[in-house]
C-alpha cells in the first residue's frame, strides 16, 4: 500500500530536520553549495538522512537536475530516460533536453517508455528533490558497467559543457574491498580513497572527473554500514553521501 503524499512529505521533512542538525558537525563548510553528489540506492530506513543531506548541499540556484544511475539491462549501453515524471505533490517534471539529440551525442539508446528498472530509481528520489530543491527540469541517464571508453569520454565531455546549469546526482553504493570488521576511522579512509582514486565503476569515474573539472576535492558527508542495524555484519556494501 502506497503512502499518502502528505505522509511522504512529512517523512522527507523529518529527514531534512535531522540532516540539518548533523551537517554542520559533519561538514563545517556547510554554507557552500555543490554541483555533484553521490547518493545511495537503498531503503529510506537506511538512506533517508543521506538523501536529504545530499540534496540540501546542492546549489539551490540551479533548476535542472541530472540523475545518473547504473543499469544492468544492457551492461554495454547508456540509456536516456524519456519518461515524464510526476505529478509529485502537484508538480510534474519536464525533460531538460531533446532525448533523441542526446542519444546521438552520447552513442546511447532511448529507454523504453516506463522501463521499470530505470523508472523505479527516479521514483525513489522524487519526494526528496521535490521537497528540498527548486528543480523544474529533470534528466535521467542510466549507464551499464561495461560501457566503452568512447562512451565514457562522450558522457563526461557532455556533462562538463552542462555543469553550470545542472545539479548532478550519482546513484551508487560503495563496495569495500574487505568485509572484515575495521575501525570507523579506517573504514572512512578506505571509502575516501575509493571515491577519490578508484576507477572501479563508470559512476565513480564520472564523479571523479566532475570534481576534477570543478577543482573540488570529494567530501564524505556521512555513510551507513547496514551491519550496524542488525544486518549481516559481513556485508561489504556502504551507503554514502559524498559531494564535490
Amino acid at each position: 500500500m502506497s503512502l499518502a503524499p502528505e505522509v511522504v512529505a512529512e517523512q522527507v521533512m523529518g529527514y531534512v530536520v535531522w540532516a540539518s542538525e548533523l551537517i554542520p558537525t559533519l561538514n563545517p563548510s556547510a554554507e557552500k553549495s555543490y554541483s555533484v553528489a553521490i547518493l545511495p540506492q537503498g531503503p529510506h530506513f537506511y538512506t533517508g538522512l543521506l538523501q536529504a543531506a545530499g540534496y540540501l548541499l546542492l546549489d539551490s540556484k540551479k533548476k535542472k537536475l541530472l540523475v545518473i544511475s547504473q543499469q544492468s539491462d544492457d551492461p554495454k549501453a547508456i540509456f536516456i530516460d524519456s519518461t515524464a515524471y510526476g505529478p509529485m505533490f502537484g508538480k510534474s517534471f519536464k525533460n531538460s533536453v531533446k532525448t533523441n539529440d542526446l542519444v546521438r551525442k552520447l552513442g546511447a539508446k532511448l529507454a523504453l517508455s516506463g522501463q521499470k528498472s530505470l523508472t523505479e530509481q527516479i521514483r525513489f528520489q522524487l519526494p526528496f528533490f521535490r521537497v528540498i530543491t527548486e528543480t523544474n527540469e529533470l534528466l535521467h541517464i542510466s549507464v551499464g558497467d561495461k560501457i566503452s571508453p568512447i562512451q565514457m569520454k562522450n558522457i563526461i565531455s557532455w556533462i562538463k559543457t552542462q555543469i553550470q546549469e545542472y545539479n548532478i546526482i550519482l546513484l551508487t553504493n560503495i563496495e569495500l574491498s574487505k568485509s572484515t570488521a575495521s575501525k570507523k576511522s579506517d573504514e572512512q579512509k578506505q571509502i575516501a580513497k575509493i571515491i577519490e582514486t578508484w576507477l572501479s565503476t563508470p559512476l565513480l569515474s564520472i564523479f571523479q572527473n566532475i570534481c576534477k573539472s570543478q577543482k573540488k576535492k570529494p567530501e564524505i558527508i556521512a555513510y551507513v554500514n547496514p551491519g550496524d542495524f542488525g544486518k549481516t555484519t559481513s556485508l561489504a556494501t556502504r551507503y554514502i553521501c559524498a559531494v564535490g
